[in-house]
């Protein structure tokens, strides 16, 4: 955006508002969104509130005179009034899977068909969604939320569940654990490199001295563990029509992925040797994730994404060189900054 001035269009309900015509006099934006958190969070400082209520559709798109793209989809969720304004707040669309409290019981289904049922319980559009595996039984309660037993299960998986600028929930794998699964993973890093690929002029990667603003990153020691997954079912070794047997003995069921000290997960839904081998690979990924992370700043990127793969090249600290996939953005747009965005990158392997 070099030599390009930031421009908005914004929607709070039936207030209409862009550049041109700057209805309420929004002076503030900040988007933020994380895959370690439930939903998008939107947070707008208006002069003047107009007709904006809880419950408003909030959209808010980003970009200069070229073109701009969606950064936000959800509902306004608070508004908060004071002498010099009002603050609006909006949540993502996550937030009807929070809300969703459903009943429902799944019989030779894939992780993928779970997902997509639970997301149109909730009136949701689906996005991309791996179908993993497949369970031989499994259970939604509605004594909870839907949205942590759909987390969780993606947890088994290594699989992240968001949503996207859009509004479409996700439910796949990234980075390593994109390789643990099957089923619309092709596409969805294709279009993930696109957006890199715009970003960075063509290049797919941020230089220093070119793209970067500020950055700084952090480096831990390594997570190494043998994740031992073992669950409570005799299936594997006498048949489907005992998958609802408990196992007189855990370990001749249970399996692991990994090395280095034990960690031991008791999963009731791991009812095959082959189901606990996957759930641990899965749960092993997670592990992994905690040890590089890079934080970038560059002028406004509105087309990144959650889970979008990214590189930084060109650092004079080799720890500044990194390949990973977004987990989590942040936009912030208003006078005297401009336009910014705040990317954390998660790095894996040993590179």
């Amino acid at each position: 955006m070099a030599g390009h001035s930031p421009h908005f269009s914004l929607t709070l309900g039936s207030l209409r508002s862009d550049t041109d015509s700057p209805a309420g006099g929004p002076s503030y934006f900040a988007v933020d969104r994380s895959l370690e958190l439930p939903a998008d969070g939107l947070r707008v400082v208006l002069a003047e509130r107009g007709e904006v209520v809880p419950g408003d559709v909030a959209e808010l798109e980003l970009g200069d005179e070229d073109g701009l793209e969606r950064v936000f989809t959800g509902t306004v969720v608070e508004v908060r009034p004071h002498a010099a304004g009002v603050e609006v707040f909006a949540a993502g669309t996550v937030l009807a899977l929070l809300e969703l409290r459903a009943s429902s019981y799944y019989q030779e289904q894939t992780a993928g068909d779970i997902a997509r049922d639970l997301i149109g319980k909730a009136g949701l559009d689906a996005g991309d969604i791996s179908d993993g595996v497949s369970l031989p039984r499994f259970a939604v309660e509605r004594r909870r939320s839907a949205w942590p037993q759909l987390k969780r299960l993606a947890e088994r998986l290594g699989f992240d569940v968001f949503s996207d600028r859009e509004g479409k929930i996700h439910f796949r794998g990234l980075g390593e654990a994109a390789n643990l699964g099957s089923g619309g993973l092709v596409g969805a890093a294709a279009g993930a490199a696109g957006a890199v690929s715009a970003l960075a002029g063509g290049g797919g990667a941020l230089a220093f001295g070119k793209h970067l603003i500020a950055t700084v990153g952090s480096s831990r020691p390594a997570l190494e563990r043998k994740v031992v997954v073992g669950g409570e079912s005799p299936m594997s070794g006498q048949g489907e029509d005992k998958s609802f047997w408990l196992t007189a003995k855990d370990t001749d069921f249970e399996d692991s992925a990994g090395d280095g000290e034990e960690t031991l997960v008791l999963d009731p839904v791991a009812r095959t040797k082959d189901l606990a081998g996957r759930f641990a690979a899965g749960y092993l990924t997670g592990l992994r994730r905690t040890r590089r992370e890079q934080r970038v700043t560059l002028l406004g990127q509105a087309a990144l994404d959650l889970g979008a793969p990214l590189e930084t090249v060109d650092a004079p600290e080799a720890l500044l060189n990194a390949k990973g996939f977004v987990k989590a953005l942040r936009h912030r747009f208003g006078g005297g900054i401009g336009f910014l965005t705040e990317a954390t990158l998660c790095v894996e392997g040993d590179e």
